[in-house]
């Protein structure tokens, strides 16, 4: 699975592009989609993605669909925010006379920073036809340019730990999900932020 995204911020908001890749040559799934989002209070942002999504499966052709996310994050404080996202809430279909459709996805969260060091969330989520998840997780700022991370997620009862470098402006994330079935899942996760160039 991998996913790269490119976001820009502007006067009047940010504007992001990503483009997400799922599978393998025996069956895979892609997912390009454009986001826009921008503050409009002092303490809420809101966001929306539209995706273009696209399933392939050799010997059986391709399907395609069309859907979009919306999100809310409320500030409630300084150190607690809660936010709200719906993904695919018109239930988007591959193709026009077919059954395959993408699930509707509504997820709620709380985030609380307990300290400048350590930052405690929970998110729930409700995917069509499926049970409650909930994700629970705690991040420690070892340092400035060291963080640590572990979690856990009621789906499947399978654990995570992460540890990120701040390298300049490259953020490096390494972690890892255990999972009871399928073992150790690794992960790499790279962050660069581009500086402004100074005015002369």
């Amino acid at each position: 699975m991998y996913s790269a995204i490119v976001a820009v911020p502007t006067s009047s908001g940010t504007v992001a592009l990503q483009g997400d890749y799922f599978g393998s040559s025996a069956l895979n799934e892609n997912q390009l989609g454009l986001a826009y989002a921008r503050t409009v209070a002092s303490q809420v942002d809101v966001g929306i993605k539209f995706n273009y999504h696209t399933l392939k499966v050799p010997g059986y052709g391709n399907a395609s669909a069309i859907n979009f996310e919306a999100g809310v994050l409320i500030h409630i404080t300084d150190k607690v925010h809660t936010g709200f996202h719906i993904y695919n809430p018109l239930g988007s279909r591959f193709g026009k006379n077919s059954n395959e459709k993408l699930p509707a996805i509504i997820k709620t969260g709380l985030g609380y920073e307990a300290s400048e060091k350590v930052f405690i969330g929970v998110e729930i989520i409700k995917q069509e036809d499926q049970p409650v998840t909930i994700n629970m997780g705690l991040q420690y700022n070892v340092q400035k340019k060291v963080l640590l991370r572990v979690g856990v997620s009621t789906a499947t009862s399978n654990g995570y730990a992460g540890l990120g470098l701040q390298l300049g402006q490259l953020r490096v994330d390494v972690n890892s999900s255990y999972h009871p079935q399928l073992g150790l899942t690794p992960g790499l996760l790279l962050l660069y932020n581009f500086k402004k160039a100074e005015a002369l």
